[in-house]
């Protein structure tokens, strides 16, 4: 008890430091032809995951009062740490050929809020005489409006990315609840963001569902509140150490990996479900409390050793598919299945071994009617219609 004790300490510490990853999901390996091919195509062509795009439609943006927010809300977004770039109609440049230094210089068409509809109607001039932006920044037909930002490699790839995203998203309400308008989101930044933010809080909602269900079912078939309890506890130790070997591996959260504490959770309590059951079963036999615990460990330690390592090794058969995503999966979930089978083993027996012998409504389910008949029927069918089956 001490030694589990001591190891889920560490365990837990190493689960509180754990992250998740806000890299671009790697599935395939690299050597797979797709892959080899995108990152060519990269190559020649360059990549946009780091650009986020907010778009909207309004033909009637070249108001003094509108397109001054609209410029100050550029600058703001501009200023946010983590922001490298950003594009927007107030936000353009224009070339200058520049013959004393026989080069073109890029100058800044709007770099002051302007002072009167006179003036951005003249600045209106030169941006509609520069082909190059329409369609791309603006649509002069149907009025679509489009700021296109990007971010440093450091902070897009870092947990600071949520806080851009919301800094930015705060800042582009205001606009929106000021004019009225209907603001559209979009680039691989913004959807990486929401995508992060759904796994973490997804991660959340199926552990505690499948603690609740879980905690139900035990309660029907033992109606004790120590069983349904220890069993929790037992298997929240299993799922700590799964999300302590994530981080001692150097792993993130990933949206596979985020799945392996509800796993372990779902994969353990059939464990204790089969033990608890032995040890009424053979208690209700002879009343022996001991003896009822030795034999419980003797013939279902066995039985559950082999679903269990089974279970394992195929988790563990995608440590060979060279995607990194699968293999770290893969690695987790294998060794914390056997770890929650080793745990479950240990501290189910010490922990009845204390509690008081089971009471006759607690063995209750044992003679339960309506499980009893219906097994009792698959037992006739299988030996009795074999060949009808």
């Amino acid at each position: 008890m001490v030694v589990l004790g001591l190891i889920s300490l560490f365990m837990g510490y190493q689960a509180s430091q754990i992250q998740l990853s806000y890299d671009f999901a790697k599935v395939l390996p690299d050597d797979d032809p797709v892959y080899i091919e995108y990152e060519n195509f990269k190559k020649m062509f360059g990549e946009d995951g780091n650009v986020m795009v907010i778009g909207f439609q309004d033909k009637n943006l070249f108001e003094l009062n509108k397109f001054n927010d609209w410029y100050t809300l550029s600058n703001d977004i501009k200023n946010i740490q983590g922001v490298k770039e950003l594009m927007s109609i107030a936000k353009l440049y224009t070339i200058r050929r520049n013959d004393s230094l026989s080069k073109f210089d890029f100058i800044q068409i709007v770099n002051h809020p302007l002072r009167s509809q006179q003036e951005l109607d003249s600045i209106k001039t030169v941006i509609t005489s520069l082909p190059f932006y329409e369609g791309l920044v603006y649509n002069k037909n149907t009025g679509a409006n489009l700021m296109a930002i990007t971010f440093t490699k450091k902070d897009l790839n870092s947990k600071h990315r949520i806080e851009m995203v919301h800094q930015i998203k705060a800042l582009t309400d205001v606009f929106e609840k000021k004019y009225n308008l209907k603001l559209h989101y979009s680039g691989m930044p913004y959807i990486r963001t929401a995508f992060m933010e759904k796994i973490s809080g997804e991660m959340g909602l199926f552990l505690g569902l499948a603690v609740l269900v879980m905690s139900f079912i035990l309660w029907v078939f033992f109606r004790s509140f120590s069983a349904v309890f220890f069993s929790i506890i037992v298997v929240a130790i299993g799922v700590v150490w799964s999300l302590g070997t994530i981080h001692l591996f150097g792993y993130r959260i990933t949206v596979l990996s985020g799945l392996v504490a509800p796993l372990i959770m779902v994969i353990g309590i059939p464990n204790c479900v089969f033990l608890i059951n032995k040890y009424h079963s053979e208690f209700s036999a002879h009343g022996n409390k001991m003896k009822a615990l030795t034999r419980m460990i003797k013939t279902i330690g066995v039985s559950l050793f082999l679903a269990n390592i089974t279970t394992a090794i195929g988790f563990g058969v995608l440590y060979f598919t060279n995607s990194i995503m699968l293999v770290e999966f893969g690695v987790v979930a294998a060794i914390n299945v056997m770890a929650t089978y080793a745990i479950t083993l240990i501290l189910i027996p010490i922990i009845l071994s204390f509690l008081p012998v089971p009471s006759v409504k607690q063995t209750k389910h044992l003679e339960g009617k309506r499980i009893n008949k219906i097994l009792t029927s698959i037992d006739y069918l299988v030996l009795n219609k074999r060949s009808t089956i």
